[in-house]
């Protein structure tokens, strides 16, 4: 049977901490309560405080190991065919069954025949008995509660681990990385004694977990048929009433049943997935909206809280930014008015997929279910942590996580592909670069602006250093100054001539109008690409040094701190592509999900994996180091891969 992605289960972490935390997102009733909701709470009591079981194991545990090395057995008489010299009682059948199996004579005398093998009789020991049965079930009760444990706990230490992390300055985290996400989190300073804390829990129950795997490898454990548990409601027998240890052992089974979950009905399982369904979509647009704080979008004063059907509003690098929350589940992202993004909700972890095909055709049926929109980009999301799919086969984590890739349908539209959990902090900074590629990264695709212009005028502006020709027109290849805005209208007028009719005059007019207001609305985009997109200062604080490129290529430069960003055209493919390096430095290149925990959101394209500073990046379209001179040996395999 092909195994499918599946939704995470119920009483896992993951969903657990989706509940509580949509339940409070529930509860607001302003836009300003969202954005000051953390996607994390930093709080592991209630994991590293010890279940009432595992007291009980801990205290039972000495009745259960001596059951395991003494248990109690009942003699069983079996009987076999052996050689006559090691006959020590023989079966009552053992005469009927020589006269008919002559194979078993050694030789037929006067006196008879002389056996070579006899069906004989003998007492053996049987360790498995009802009491017995009892026991074992109890250790593989408690083997798969500790793992489970420990599996929860482990997930809660690497989100501790990361929270602490934010703390202590790292190579592995950039300090701006560490300064976007050290301000969504509630008790940060308090993440060492949690994280201590959840050390200690973690270290206890993996030694109560090694104590069950030795009695699992007991001769009793080995001896009893362990797949017939015994009932919910023990029989009382004399070796459960009487014998000390047994007796421990069936208060430990009852303590089992007890804490043991009971498996809900189809109806109740289908009310949960669906709570689950709206706890996902509200943390979606949770991480969505910090995303755009972290961009340095500041939201309207006074918005309600979203909400389906609501709009909030932004305004990003002096213009407008919106996310509207659809009554389907949906959230689309406008930029300028336009359609930029719209992020898809899936509550199934695309990781837990057999391969990657599995994977393109779960995405492809999502958005061929969702309505037609005008958007650019589709982002899907599914809940899941790749760390913790470390046996997921290379192709299939690559197909789970994709933002900014040049892979799309037949209308060019592209699609993404990110997790997003809870337990991970640095799932915020996924959307962080997804937001940057439908917003930078589209307006840097589109640079330079052309602008349509008779001969005429384009004679006028030939000297404008701010505009370069084009067959048919101009492109603005950066912002005018407000004196060369106001220098290029009067060089329109010049260029606007004599005509005899008012009609032609009239015509003129309008057409010197519409090419004035075409070269301002270009010069506006142009000059959006001169804000940085980290620091966000714009007007007079803007501190970016913009250098317009052979080829309708640019590179930018903000003084203030030192992020540069460009647009370079890949070698290979000759497709466009943006990048952005925060602080001005080029990181070493690794697999996106490790670039998070490093970069945070501040990255488009992907460093070159060769080496630390190389100024090489990842082609998007073609997915190859698309540069002039590309490593030899690169780690990722660049070097040997063909354009695709």
């Amino acid at each position: 049977m092909k195994r499918e992605a599946v939704e995470p289960e119920l009483d896992s972490l993951l969903v657990r901490h989706l509940l509580a935390l949509s339940a409070r997102l529930g509860e607001a009733t302003t836009l300003d309560d969202w954005l000051a909701m953390p996607p994390i709470i930093l709080d592991v009591t209630e994991e590293a405080e010890a279940l009432p079981l595992e007291d009980v194991f801990e205290r039972e545990s000495g009745a259960l190991r001596a059951v395991c090395n003494r248990p109690y057995t009942r003699l069983r008489t079996v009987e076999e065919v052996v050689p006559t010299s090691r006959v020590r009682s023989i079966a009552s059948g053992a005469a009927a069954r020589l006269a008919s199996r002559p194979e078993d004579w050694a030789s037929h005398t006067l006196a008879g025949v002389r056996p070579s093998r006899l069906l004989a009789r003998r007492s053996e020991e049987d360790a498995d008995i009802y009491e017995n049965r009892v026991a074992v079930a109890v250790l593989h009760v408690m083997r798969s509660h500790l793992q489970q444990r420990i599996a929860r706990l482990r997930g809660l230490s690497r989100m501790v681990d990361d929270v602490h992390g934010l703390l202590v300055p790292s190579e592995e985290t950039s300090w701006r990385a560490r300064w976007d996400l050290a301000g969504l989190l509630r008790n940060i300073e308090d993440s060492g004694r949690q994280r201590a804390a959840a050390g200690t829990r973690l270290r206890t129950l993996e030694s109560l977990l090694a104590v069950v795997e030795i009695m699992l490898d007991s001769p009793l454990a080995r001896a009893v048929d362990h797949r017939s548990a015994p009932p919910r409601e023990l029989h009382p027998t004399n070796l459960l009433s009487s014998d000390p240890h047994y007796r421990r052992v069936a208060s430990l089974w009852q303590s089992c049943i007890t804490s043991a979950t009971v498996r809900p009905g189809k109806a109740e399982t289908a009310r949960r997935r669906q709570e689950v369904r709206v706890a996902f979509e509200r943390f979606t647009g949770l991480l969505l909206l910090l995303a755009c704080t972290l961009l340095q979008a500041t939201p309207d004063a006074h918005q309600p809280a979203p909400a389906p059907g609501r709009t909030t509003r932004f305004r990003m690098r002096g213009e407008q930014l919106t996310v509207t929350w659809s009554r389907t589940g949906d959230f689309t992202l406008a930029w300028r008015d336009r359609q930029a993004l719209r992020v898809i909700p899936l509550t199934t972890d695309l990781c837990t997929a057999p391969d990657a095909a599995s994977v393109a055709a779960l995405v492809s049926g999502v958005r061929r279910d969702r309505p037609a929109t005008e958007c650019d980009d589709d982002l899907i999301v599914h809940p899941g942590l790749l760390r913790d799919h470390q046996d997921v086969e290379p192709d299939v984590a690559g197909a789970a996580y994709r933002i900014g890739h040049g892979g799309g349908d037949a209308s060019g539209r592209h699609v993404g592909v990110a997790p997003l959990s809870p337990l991970d902090i640095f799932s915020v900074s996924r959307l962080v670069r997804a937001v940057q590629w439908s917003t930078l990264g589209a307006d840097a695709r589109r640079y330079p602006h052309t602008v349509s212009m008779p001969a005429g005028m384009r004679s006028a502006v030939a000297h404008c250093d701010w505009l370069e020709p084009r067959p048919g027109g101009v492109a603005v290849v950066r912002a005018p100054s407000p004196g060369e805005s106001e220098h290029l209208s009067v060089l329109l007028k010049t260029a606007q001539g004599r005509h005899g009719g008012s009609r032609a005059a009239e015509h003129e007019v309008q057409r010197l109008r519409t090419v004035s207001e075409t070269l301002k609305d270009a010069a506006v985009q142009a000059g959006l690409l001169e804000v940085c997109p980290v620091c966000a200062k714009t007007g007079s604080q803007r501190q970016t040094v913009f250098e317009p490129r052979e080829g309708g290529l640019f590179a930018a430069l903000c003084s203030a701190c030192r992020t540069r960003w460009e647009l370079r055209r890949c070698l290979v493919c000759t497709r466009t592509f943006p990048l952005l390096e925060p602080d001005g430095s080029a990181a070493t290149g690794a697999a996106e999900s490790d670039l998070d925990r490093r970069l945070g959101g501040a990255f488009l394209a992907v460093p070159c994996w060769a080496s630390r500073g190389t100024g090489k990046f990842i082609c998007p379209a073609c997915g190859i180091c698309g540069q002039a001179s590309r490593a030899v040996s690169c780690p990722r395999g660049c070097s040997t891969r063909a354009p695709v």
